[in-house]
């Protein structure tokens, strides 16, 4: 325990600086909501005309599926280099991994996020 306390406690202070940070916005921040303010920001570009009909959440959704699969699967090159050291627990941990994200993977197949419609 006397090794994570150091942990622990940046971890609380990190969690009460984002706490602090929100009730201070919302207490002393401005507003004053106008259109302009109200309207969605993309890219800064300004609209020509309003879109037709609004994105569907698919594609939001497909973007952010890519983005968790994409950093979990980056998170197995520290593990594959150092696998040769860590020998048969690492490569049990390694299995452990991708079952966990294979299970999350599945999941979300079989709710049917990868079908574009």
């Amino acid at each position: 325990m006397g090794s994570a306390l150091p942990i622990f406690i940046l971890v609380t202070l990190a969690v009460l600086f984002g706490l602090l940070v929100m009730v201070v916005t919302n207490v002393l921040g401005p507003r004053k909501p106008s259109p302009e303010k109200l309207a969605p920001y993309e890219c800064g570009i300004q609209e020509i005309e309003p879109p037709k009909k609004r994105f569907p959440v698919k594609y939001l959704l497909t973007g952010m599926l890519f983005i968790v699969f994409d950093i979990e699967i980056v998170s197995f090159y520290p593990l594959a280099v150092l696998l040769h050291q860590l020998q048969l627990f690492g490569l049990i941990e390694l299995l452990v991994f991708l079952a966990i994200l294979m299970v999350g993977y599945v999941y979300v197949w079989r709710k049917g996020a990868f079908s574009w419609e």
